[in-house]
């Protein structure tokens, strides 16, 4: 009896070439991973290859998902076959998830700046401060207070926010980012982790609320462009970069990723303890450290990142400056002190002359 996935081959010829040079063992592994894929979820070799990138790698994601954990090694294989199916087209491997390719890859080189600027607070607030609205002051100061990544930034609705900005405000205010929000945590093997927002980020982000999303859904896109519609990415990037210029800092040293490295900055530079600074940054932990780690408790987390500071500091000079004018103040206090004791005793002097006047 011929085997089903000989049939599946020869009925479908981007298949054949695909697999008609490799070992039996491979081509019969590889031939059941994708006919099993495509009558899963009804779709066609020839439409599963011409998709995009973005959306091939989404509709694999959502086929191996129920293997993750309980058949990693199943789901691995199934990964690496239609990985190599959705690559091979007219008899050359394309990227999928890199960017190596041949003559279908459009290479897109990235000039790499000759020196990347990682802000400080000072920067980091004056880029904020650049900006021109309520959103994107909002946007950046959660970014840079959460140290989220601009696809979360995109992603965010209303709803992940709202129960804990209305009736009263919670600080500080939690954010579970997941897979959802964050596709790179696929990745990292990481379902979700979580992060938080106090202080100023708060304030900026329940203004901006009261303004514009009081009567929205919770479906609503927290963060959405004028027209309505998710941010681009490339509209973020102009946004930040242009507010980069007004605060006077050179915009080819750095981009939205600039606040999570500033984040970073920060909360090395914090007294918690380094397996909660990676948490935070949604990194998984090395070795069995990640074992031992318990991400589930919100209050220990909270109470770590309650610790990093993200008060505004005031430069040296303007505190030599307001040193300067305090001493000031101080002298004219006490020169007002002295006039006012003079007048007083002018006033019981009068007194004192206008009795005796009276009773001559």
């Amino acid at each position: 009896m011929e085997k089903a996935y000989l049939t599946f081959m020869e009925t479908q010829p981007r298949v054949e070439k695909w697999l008609k040079d490799r070992p039996a063992g491979t081509q019969e592994r590889y031939g059941n991973a994708l006919m099993h894929f495509c009558e899963n979820l009804k779709v066609t070799p020839t439409q599963f290859q011409d998709l995009d990138k973005k959306s091939a790698r989404d509709l694999v994601w959502k086929y191996i998902e129920p293997f993750k954990g309980k058949m990693s090694a199943k789901a691995s294989m199934h990964i690496a076959a239609l990985k190599s199916f959705y690559r091979y087209k007219d008899g050359e491997t394309l990227p999928f998830d890199s960017r190596k390719g041949g003559k279908h890859y459009i290479a897109r080189h990235r000039k790499k700046a000759k020196y990347e600027l990682v802000p400080n607070k000072e920067q980091t607030y004056s880029i904020i401060d650049a900006t021109t609205n309520l959103r994107d002051r909002a946007m950046f100061l959660l970014a840079y207070q959460s140290g989220v990544r601009r696809n979360v930034l995109q992603h965010l609705r209303f709803g992940h926010v709202k129960n804990q900005l209305y009736p009263t405000i919670q600080v500080p205010l939690r954010l579970k980012v997941t897979e959802d929000l964050d596709i790179k945590l696929r990745s990292y093997g990481l379902a979700y982790y979580y992060t938080f927002v106090a202080g100023e980020a708060v304030q900026a982000l329940k203004q901006y609320c009261d303004r514009y999303h009081r009567d929205s859904s919770d479906d609503a896109l927290l963060f959405p462009s004028s027209t309505g519609r998710r941010m681009g990415k490339v509209t973020i990037w102009r946004i930040f970069k242009r507010a980069a210029r007004r605060a006077g800092i050179d915009p080819k040293t750095v981009w939205v990723h600039s606040l999570r490295k500033a984040f970073r900055k920060v909360v090395r530079t914090s007294p918690i303890d380094p397996d909660f600074a990676e948490a935070l940054m949604g990194h998984l932990l090395p070795g069995s450290r990640e074992n031992y780690f318990d991400r589930h408790d919100m209050e220990e987390l909270a109470e770590e990142y309650m610790k990093i500071n993200f008060t505004r500091e005031i430069p040296a000079n303007n505190h030599t400056r307001m040193r300067s004018e305090i001493e000031q103040l101080q002298a004219q206090n006490l020169s007002l002190a002295g006039m006012v004791e003079e007048l007083r005793r002018d006033l019981v002097t009068m007194k004192t002359e206008l009795k005796a006047l009276k009773k001559s």
